[in-house]
């Protein structure tokens, strides 16, 4: 038995940005993020046919851990568009007439809550599968868990992912805030790449246990290891921050008594949605047929 958790932010984006044109509600309103979202969820219960299934969604709000942490954390984003914004509400409000689970919070993101989830119900019985292209939630993946970037149809799993970044899943935050992370605005050591940081995580094992011996780096058998120790000696400070931004959070109280077990679809609320939404034939009918035996 799998639970699989899903990265909803990601999927919505991706419907926004890569629509090939704007579709509109009965108010005239753009929702082809919305109707992107509804055509991968569609995707997912008719291929996977998951029966334990959470949708989590990023907040949104200024009152976040890390923002409160490090004013800078995404700071390099610009404001999600009003037009975007309201999509977010009726993609949360389809999952939840679907009968599914869906999770938000205003101090913590959609990563710590999918984190806690995975760490309340993984068990020898029920695995975990992470639907994210999102490199920070690999540090979540344990033996028989997989990271699934859903429109590429690539699964990584424990060994997949220490193949690909060259460090175990527990070292990828580790790993992260050696390097920092542009995308997140996460500042990380100057001369320290992906392979360095593996490199040095491969000996040391822990970002505590490399920062006990930062004065041996220069021992170390790679090119510039001399000007990295410097660097490292120079700007530890930057990993008490970073450090703290990477590391998933897996013990988020409101996740406790989160369902994780699907409920009986309100088809009447769906319905409307797709009339309110404009649906078009093909989908509209594809949603009926699903719902009547869903």
């Amino acid at each position: 038995m799998q639970l699989f958790l899903v990265d909803s932010s990601i999927f919505i984006y991706k419907a926004w940005f890569g629509a090939k044109y704007e579709m509109l509600n009965v108010n005239k309103q753009p929702n082809q993020a919305f109707i992107g979202f509804t055509d991968f969820v569609y995707r997912l219960l008719t291929e996977s046919a998951p029966q334990k299934l959470v949708f989590a969604f990023d907040h949104g709000g200024q009152k976040s851990q890390r923002k409160t942490l490090y004013s800078e954390y995404k700071a390099n984003r610009n404001p999600t568009p009003t037009n975007l914004r309201r999509q977010f509400e009726w993609c949360q409000q389809w999952v939840e007439e679907l009968g599914i689970s869906k999770v938000s919070d205003p101090e913590w993101e959609a990563d710590d809550l999918i984190g806690t989830l995975a760490q309340l119900h993984r068990s020898p019985e029920l695995s975990i599968v992470i639907l994210s292209a999102d490199k920070d939630l690999t540090q979540l993946v344990r033996e028989g868990d997989i990271c699934w970037a859903f429109f590429d149809d690539k699964k990584l799993d424990y060994n997949g992912i220490k193949k690909k970044f060259k460090v175990k899943p527990e070292q990828i935050a580790d790993q992260l805030a050696l390097t920092g992370d542009k995308v997140d605005n996460i500042p990380g050591i100057p001369l320290v790449g992906l392979k360095t940081a593996a490199n040095l995580l491969r000996k040391y094992g822990d970002l505590k246990t490399l920062r006990a011996n930062l004065h041996e780096v220069s021992k170390m058998k790679f090119r510039y290891a001399a000007q990295v120790q410097r660097s490292l000696i120079d700007n530890e400070s930057i990993l008490d921050i970073s450090s703290a931004l990477t590391q998933i959070n897996c013990t988020v109280e409101t996740m406790q008594d989160v369902s994780i077990l699907r409920r009986p679809a309100n088809t009447e609320q769906l319905q409307r949605l797709m009339n309110f939404h404009q649906m078009d034939s093909a989908r509209y009918e594809k949603w009926h047929d699903y719902l009547q035996v869903g």
